[in-house]
């Protein structure tokens, strides 16, 4: 884990609250209410992902997943929501257990990662939704080669006949009992953080499975019943100050793993060319605050003016009090990220998170989910499938051969 253990204390969210409030001048209420109409149009007719039962493991098959040490190889989507988690579970005081996430291919990080797994009998979790991931098939290679055992693997159904695709069929080959979990074949890799790619892992740590994907149903059904004046506001916000780049500031290090989640939904969501030939898209960018201030502000306060910027931190007490000892640095933190929100030139919001419980998480990633739909559907793009990275796909297999 990332995050710095002064930030950990026991959490539990009031989910009676909303999941984030955002602050933000000049937001038209006209573009509010045609938000909340997009919103109920998402919850009224929902696209696959939000069938969030349909990816709800069952619970006699979810407790078959080991428990301890596990080394869990997966990209983009199939491993960015599971480490965003588990940060969220270890700053709340939860304890979760030892999970290793292994997304490079690096030889010196997968060697430390492989030393790793090796010295603590670890499991290996293969998680790719294609089945068919380059690079996790040479990293579960590495682990056979080590005597790693595969525990679970996650993947799309097992569509049967000879096609059988290459990770499963290696995973069945080394034949160590592998429990195989499916995700739901309409739901894209990105979308997928509610199915069994962020079940399982949750397992694996000994916590709740159904940390996320429970908090997701318990909003979604809220939002249903009352709206949601703040997912509103956020989308109303950023319609009105487009641009070709979005800053997420995370002033808690606990932030910037749900932020690199959001940088790959947004992405590959939102980054379309067109059939007239146009494109649109966000590069969304996470920056660490207070570190960014000394590296990347000086750009943001003088030079173009293209883009907007999110401050995006915990709802904590200003006086810093919650830290106990280290109030000092917990007060410096909010006084910095406020000196930087009032010097932006930038179109500037603040985003403020409830509390750092998985249950929050849970809740905010929805929020995010319903925006980044939402925003395709104003931009009349289709936010599923990733057409143009398949094209990257093509050309490293062709190289392999």
């Amino acid at each position: 884990m990332s995050a710095s253990h002064s930030e950990t204390k026991s959490v539990v969210s009031n989910e009676d609250l909303p999941c984030y409030r955002v602050d933000a001048d000049g937001v038209p209420a006209a573009a509010e209410q045609e938000a909340q109409a997009g919103i109920a149009r998402q919850l009224a007719e929902p696209p696959a992902w939000l069938a969030l039962e349909r990816g709800v493991i069952p619970a006699e098959r979810i407790r078959k997943v080991p428990v301890g040490p596990t080394l869990l190889l997966g990209f983009g989507g199939s491993a960015l929501g599971a480490r965003a988690a588990l940060e969220f579970a270890e700053v709340a005081g939860m304890r979760p257990g030892p999970v290793r996430i292994l997304d490079a291919v690096d030889p010196a990080v997968v060697k430390d990662a492989l030393e790793w797994a090796t010295a603590r009998g670890a499991s290996v979790m293969v998680v790719s939704k294609s089945a068919r991931t380059i690079e996790v098939l040479t990293l579960l290679e590495a682990c056979l080669a080590r005597d790693l055992r595969v525990s679970t693997m996650i993947s799309d159904p097992d569509p049967g006949g000879e096609d059988t695709a290459p990770i499963r069929a290696r995973v069945r080959a080394a034949g160590a009992n592998t429990l195989e979990l499916e995700i739901p074949p309409e739901v894209g890799g990105r979308w997928s953080v509610f199915t069994a790619v962020g079940q399982a892992p949750l397992r694996a740590a000994n916590l709740d499975p159904m940390l996320l994907t429970g908090a997701a149903m318990r909003e979604r059904d809220r939002m249903r019943a009352t709206g949601s004046a703040e997912l509103a506001r956020s989308i109303a916000w950023r319609g009105a100050h487009p641009g070709p780049f979005s800053v997420l500031w995370c002033y808690s290090e606990v932030l910037m793993h749900f932020a690199a989640w959001v940088q790959q939904l947004e992405c590959e969501s939102l980054g379309r060319l067109r059939e007239d030939g146009s494109r649109v898209g966000e590069l969304v960018c996470p920056l660490r605050g207070p570190a960014d201030q000394h590296s990347v502000a000086q750009l943001l306060l003088d030079g173009p003016q293209h883009g907007r910027v999110t401050i995006l931190d915990f709802d904590d007490d200003e006086s810093g009090i919650d830290a106990g000892e280290l109030a000092t640095l917990a007060r410096l933190r909010i006084v910095e990220r406020e000196a930087t929100r009032e010097s932006m030139t930038l179109p500037t919001r603040r985003l403020l998170v409830r509390d750092r419980g998985p249950a929050t998480l849970g809740a905010l990633m929805l929020h995010h989910m319903l925006e980044t739909a939402i925003v395709a559907e104003r931009m009349g793009i289709d936010p599923y499938g990733q057409p143009a990275v398949e094209r990257i796909k093509r050309g490293i297999r062709a190289r392999l051969g």
